[in-house]
């Protein structure tokens, strides 16, 4: 079985959404933290095509091999039930993961992880727009 766009999973979790909003990803670095192992970074990004506008903060710590991983993920802005339900699931899955592997994130997989969420030609744009701001985030760090 199939998810849609109507479906009111994909409602809940724009509406719920638990990665949304910015607090305590203020991009003012962390005074108490030891230099170069914590870092904070950010994008913006829109679809001019339907409106929707999202930022993206990230907070990335390095491991113990040296790599970074995504710490904390979050997002807002303006933007469609769909894009925001899966702004909500990139961000959840991007914590925990290589900054590497987060970075390649697509709108494919946060249809997957929005339970195998199928999207026309027109609305792909609105997955899409996540994982593409996100990338642009973590590039930022990860060069």
């Amino acid at each position: 079985m199939t998810v849609t766009v109507d479906d009111p999973s994909i409602a809940r979790r724009s509406r719920q959404a638990s990665h949304r909003g910015f607090e305590g990803l203020l991009l003012s670095g962390a005074a108490s933290e030891k230099a170069g192992e914590v870092r904070e970074a950010s994008a913006r990004g829109d679809n001019p095509f339907c409106g929707d506008e999202l930022e993206v903060r990230v907070r990335l710590r390095r491991d113990g091999a040296g790599d970074w991983v995504v710490e904390r993920a979050a997002f807002d802005g303006y933007a469609c039930t769909l894009c925001l339900a899966a702004a909500d699931a990139l961000m959840e899955a991007a914590e925990g993961m290589l900054a590497a592997d987060a970075c390649a994130l697509t709108g494919e997989e946060a249809c997957a992880l929005l339970g195998g969420l199928e999207v026309g030609r027109t609305r792909k744009g609105c997955v899409e727009l996540p994982a593409t701001v996100l990338s642009r985030a973590l590039l930022t760090v990860v060069e």
